[in-house]
Parts: C-alpha cells; structure tokens; sequence
C-alpha cells in the first residue's frame, strides 16, 4: 500500500507541477498581451490584470504544495545537524507539528474568508472572491495531508536518515535523485 501511495502522490504533484506551468505559461500571455496591446495600439483587455492576479496565487499556493512533497521550502540546519539521532529526531517531530498547526491555521482563515467573500464578486470578471481563497483551502488540506503523513510514518513506522534531514543543501541539488544524505 506504501508503494501505490507513494505512486498515487507522485503522479498528483507531476500533475501539479503540470497546472503550475499551464497557469504561468497563461500569465505570460495576459501580462505580455495587454502590455502590447496597450502601448501598440493603446487599447488593452481589461480582465487581464484581474485574472493574472487570481492566477498567480493560485500559483503560489500549488507551487507550496509540491514544495511541501519535495522538501524544498527554505530552512537552517545547523544545530539539527549536529545533533545526536535523537536529537534531531525530537527536532523532526517539533518541526513538523509545527508546520501542521500552521497549515490549520491558514485552512481556517481560508475557510472564515471564503464564507465571508461568497457574495462578493471581482469588479470586471465578476468571479466570485471566494475563488482566491479556495486555494488556501486546496494547499492547507494537501499540505496538511503530506506533513500528516510524514508525522506518522516517523512517528510510527519509524525514521530513516533521510526523514531527519529537514533541508537540502544548495550544493546538493544537482546530484539530489542521485544520492541523498
């Protein structure tokens, strides 16, 4: 069951990632798009800076989520690492409480400004306002979900080396699929 999970999460992030190129790529061609329509022909699409607006924090917030799945959110480990096993075992554990509760917290405030904005519509595209904080709600559950499961299996299944590493280093990266610490 691991194993298909494991498949299952890796087949939804390169997903993921595939939205996340869509929706830049779609950016480029709004921005770009009104840009030369403005200054070309002095005209522009007025929904353009709204809707690339909408789109770049849903961008922020998938881009989170594969982040999130990947280990690639910034940090300093310094300490961590000089720790004994147990050490950091006890620093894992703190750190990924730690992010669970504030992916909780941005749930509820995603969720309080959802209900809040239901009836509230954008001013030109006339969608809904909700719409932006659905995406905090989309990344705090998947992001929630990931560190959930991350807890468990060091809690319960137990931790490997590798699940006590909390950071990659830069100098690591080319070579990351390769070997890992």
């Amino acid at each position: 069951m691991g194993v298909s999970l494991d498949r299952l999460l890796h087949a939804l992030m390169r997903r993921i990632e595939a939205l996340v190129g869509g929706i830049l790529a779609l950016m480029v061609v709004l921005v770009f798009g009104n840009v030369v329509l403005r200054y070309g022909f002095n005209s522009g699409i007025a929904i353009s800076e709204e809707v690339s607006r909408y789109l770049f924090v849903w961008l922020t917030f998938l881009g989170a989520i594969v982040a999130v799945h990947e280990h690639e959110h910034l940090g300093v480990d310094t300490l961590v690492r000089a720790l004994p096993r147990e050490g950091r075992l006890a620093c894992v554990v703190a750190s990924e409480a730690l992010m669970l509760l504030a992916v909780s917290l941005l749930f509820w405030g995603s969720w309080k400004q959802t209900l809040i904005n239901m009836g509230t519509r954008a001013p030109v595209s006339q969608v809904p306002l909700a719409a932006i904080y659905v995406a905090g709600l989309v990344a705090s559950a998947l992001m929630g979900l990931l560190i959930l499961r991350k807890l468990c299996k060091i809690v319960f299944v137990g931790a490997s080396d590798e699940d006590l590493v909390l950071t990659v280093e830069s100098e690591d990266l080319p070579g990351l699929k390769a070997k890992r610490p």
